[in-house]
């Protein structure tokens, strides 16, 4: 198990690397920020100026080193739109995307849960199909017009909901309900594929012929191993929608990491956006070793 973790992180380490060279790159080919941030009567001097200031009049490669030196002293840079240290803005912003995240995560793992079971031990009834539909559904629905949608009925027709920003409970509701139903349809399916395939394998067979009723097969036998391949879709998930959830913040006006993301993207703002780029690098390479630790500790063959 310790040769594993520490193969594993020596690829994180490399990932990393590679991850931030193509951040850094991608980040200046989408423009030049002091062509925003400039004033309109502003001479080639002040343009020039301000590109000094910044740091933008080095070469690629000095910017790049100076960008790693400032990672690993924890120096996240300035936002170059409003002045404020891009550590200050991420911490500001995160938690209320993490709130957000675990929220949704929470309600969709539980219904997921009960959707997958019941449609694998109702296989080819209408419950399955049901469970099935409402998968295609989740899927084929985009994120953007269900949360217009929802914010429609809930908030400006019944009035029962805020339509947007971050406060009372209440202001979780839509957000947390229009995330999970995203994560729904993945999560069901694979449950019940999981479940219909350890269902027919001769260690639950054998667990019936003891005499063991249904429910301590189905939920204790049964979906501890078929509930594996659920703790990678929910990690991974997780870790996206943490530094990613970009468009249902936008559409509820959210403060979180991810409407951070597309605002500095928007102005060209180079640190915010190599920083938060960065940290949803840093977050889905640690969810996936965290996952594949947990694979063997739920499952003893994984680990032998």
């Amino acid at each position: 198990m310790t040769r594993f973790i520490i193969i594993r992180l020596i690829q994180a380490f490399v990932t990393l690397i590679v991850i931030s060279m193509v951040i850094f790159a991608l980040a200046r080919a989408s423009g030049d920020p002091v062509m925003l941030i400039a004033p309109p009567m502003a001479t080639l001097e002040d343009i020039e100026a301000i590109r000094q200031h910044l740091g933008l009049d080095k070469s690629l490669p000095e910017q790049y080193w100076v960008f790693l030196q400032n990672i690993t002293q924890g120096d996240l840079g300035q936002s170059i739109q409003n002045r404020q240290d891009v550590t200050t803005l991420i911490g500001t912003r995160l938690p209320n995307t993490v709130t957000l995240s675990l929220s949704a995560i929470f309600l969709g793992l539980i219904v997921s849960l009960i959707l997958g079971v019941t449609a694998a031990c109702k296989f080819g009834t209408w419950m399955d199909n049901a469970v099935k539909f409402v998968a295609i559904l989740g899927q084929a629905l985009p994120s953007f017009w269900l949360a217009i949608v929802a914010i429609s009925v809930f908030a400006v027709l019944l009035g029962w909901l805020p339509t947007s920003g971050m406060g009372s409970p209440a202001h979780y509701v839509l957000p947390v309900l229009t995330l999970s139903f995203f994560m729904l349809p993945i999560f069901t399916r694979l449950l019940r594929s999981s479940m219909l395939e350890v269902l027919d394998s001769e260690y639950v067979k054998l667990a019936r012929i003891k005499g063991l009723s249904e429910r301590v097969v189905v939920w204790k036998h049964a979906l501890r191993n078929a509930i594996i391949p659920l703790l990678t879709a929910a990690g991974i998930t997780f870790a996206t929608i943490v530094t990613g959830a970009v468009i249902i913040e936008t559409v509820f006006a959210w403060p979180g990491l991810g409407r951070l993301m597309a605002e500095a993207m928007i102005r060209r703002d180079f640190p915010v956006i190599q920083a938060t780029v960065m940290l949803v690098a840093v977050v889905v390479l640690f969810v996936n070793l965290l996952v594949d630790i947990t694979y063997a500790y739920v499952d003893p063959r994984i680990r032998y």
